[in-house]
């Protein structure tokens, strides 16, 4: 389905659309936010991986689109309370011109949504949306401390492809590993860098690991046409090797950076998981097996 069958005015920056599928909802920027917290889902010492399937559709009901009068991306959604829901994007998805947002759901609804201002995520590259829906219900993700991660880590990685059409696209699952843990978060927040493909659009997505707890949002494809982005918060850069390595593989943003720089919004455990000899071994075999 085009999004020109769903008739968006071209106004799109004044907030005008037209939406046979369902009302948007009203702005709802007056509304407060509590300190609400996401449980999260604790796998230690259980070798219960998801399947590969499990993982689509945990991906699929957890992601969604979030497109402007010409810019698209993706956003996780990470809170729910009441009626009103908490989306965490990447900041760059929301540079445009035009300040209205649309968020499409994993039922094809449509919802305008609010930029949650006042946050100082002191550079890193994210920002947290909100919106309202009245009838429907969504799945509010499972979140897991990236400390908890290896390189070589299975990982899986989600979001929606911006296409030269404007068309609605579908969510591009991809499958890879961990290379790269950075102790030092490279501009903009970056410190996990792993061999899943991400394309334009999937901005914003969640990095999956294999018990489908997101653990990083996607933010960087591999081979950046512009910019150079391999640089330290603190204005050193990695050495030469480094920056060749990292050239070669996707970046996310530790989801717990999210937690503490938002804590209102979202909170992670900190406690990283210690598995006995027996179990990583167990774990390795099952994780060869898949």
């Amino acid at each position: 389905m085009s999004l020109r069958s769903l008739f968006l005015a071209t106004y799109i920056g004044s907030g005008l659309f037209s939406l046979p599928i369902q009302m948007l909802p009203k702005n709802f920027s007056y509304l407060e936010s509590s300190a609400t917290q996401i449980q999260s889902q604790n796998c230690a010492g259980c070798n219960n991986f998801c399947t590969i399937k499990e993982l689509k559709n945990i991906a699929k009901s957890i992601t969604v689109q979030i497109i402007s009068k010409n810019s698209r991306g993706s956003g996780i959604i990470l809170k729910r309370e009441g009626e009103v829901y908490t989306i965490v994007t990447n900041q760059h998805v929301l540079d445009t011109d035009y300040k209205s947002y649309l968020i499409q759901t994993i039922d094809g609804l449509f919802y305008q949504a609010s930029k949650i201002e006042n946050e100082d995520f002191q550079g890193n590259d994210l920002a947290l949306l909100q919106f309202r829906s009245t009838y429907s219900t969504y799945t509010v993700a499972f979140l897991e401390n990236s400390t908890t991660l290896s390189p070589g880590d299975k990982t899986f990685a989600a979001g929606f492809p911006a296409l030269e059409k404007t068309q609605d696209t579908e969510l591009l699952f991809t499958r890879g590993k961990i290379s790269i843990l950075s102790e030092r978060p490279l501009e903009k927040g970056y410190q996990i860098g792993y061999t899943n493909l991400i394309k334009k659009g999937m901005s914003g997505g969640p990095l999956l690991n294999i018990y489908g707890q997101v653990v990083g949002i996607n933010g960087m494809h591999a081979y950046p046409l512009w910019g150079y982005p391999y640089v330290y918060h603190d204005g050193s850069q990695p050495t030469l090797s480094l920056r060749q390595q990292m050239s070669h593989l996707s970046f996310a943003i530790p989801i717990e950076t999210i937690t503490k720089l938002a804590p209102n919004f979202v909170s992670i455990p900190t406690i990283k998981l210690h598995k006995t000899t027996s179990n990583k071994k167990e774990e390795k075999k099952q994780k060869e097996s898949r």
